[in-house]
């Protein structure tokens, strides 16, 4: 009985020690596409519920991978199912809806994406390894840099002035090209010159 009711005060303590964490989707109406969620990296341990509310506008949370940070996660890596949320209308704030996702391994990074901003940045991360290469800036640089408007350009990219505005892809110039394979007119003229003086110079010779 004493060992029964160690277990019980164990899992209530555990239960009551559990937090319910708050991320809200499109509460800041800026241009800055990296903050449709805030907060945008989250901490949270064992036994937390990440709670993803949609306050405004609409807008879908989808799971994804580091290396293809608006790809979900099951069309990046078949072998794995991660979360979609699929549109949320919040009919801008008349209706909000919300998300909870239980964090059950706090070791593990969970990396996300809001499926019409992810090209400007509209990415976030649960647990992110503070000693690992893979951080929040570099999956937002990939996030733009792989599905930007000027992903195919090695030079870099200027953000969009809002949410869902196509980014302003940088343009590349190049001087007029120029023919290798013919003869300028001038080149042609001294063979020309050349090839007529010669026959009149064996001529004379010969007078």
């Amino acid at each position: 009985m004493r060992a029964a009711s160690f277990l019980v005060a164990a899992f209530a303590a555990s239960v009551a020690s559990a937090a319910r964490i708050q991320v809200l989707i499109g509460a800041n109406k800026t241009a800055n596409a990296s903050m449709i969620f805030m907060p945008q990296e989250i901490r949270a341990f064992a036994g937390d519920t990440v709670v993803f509310n949609f306050t405004n506008g609409t807008y879908e949370l989808i799971q994804s991978e580091f290396d293809a940070p608006c790809v979900p996660l099951h069309d990046h890596n078949v072998t794995l199912n991660g979360f979609d949320t699929g549109p949320r209308p919040a009919n801008n704030g008349s209706s909000p809806t919300t998300f909870e996702l239980p964090i059950t391994d706090n070791t593990t990074t969970i990396w996300f994406y809001e499926n019409s901003t992810c090209a400007e940045g509209g990415v976030g991360g649960i647990n992110i390894n503070d000693s690992s290469t893979e951080t929040l800036d570099g999956f937002t640089r990939n996030a733009i840099r792989l599905n930007g408007t000027g992903a195919s350009s090695s030079a870099s990219i200027p953000l969009s002035t809002g949410f869902g505005a196509s980014s302003t892809g940088s343009s590349s110039t190049s001087a007029p090209s120029t023919s290798q394979s013919g003869t300028s007119g001038a080149t042609r003229n001294a063979l020309t010159g050349a090839a007529l003086a010669l026959p009149m110079a064996v001529a004379a010779l010969f007078l």
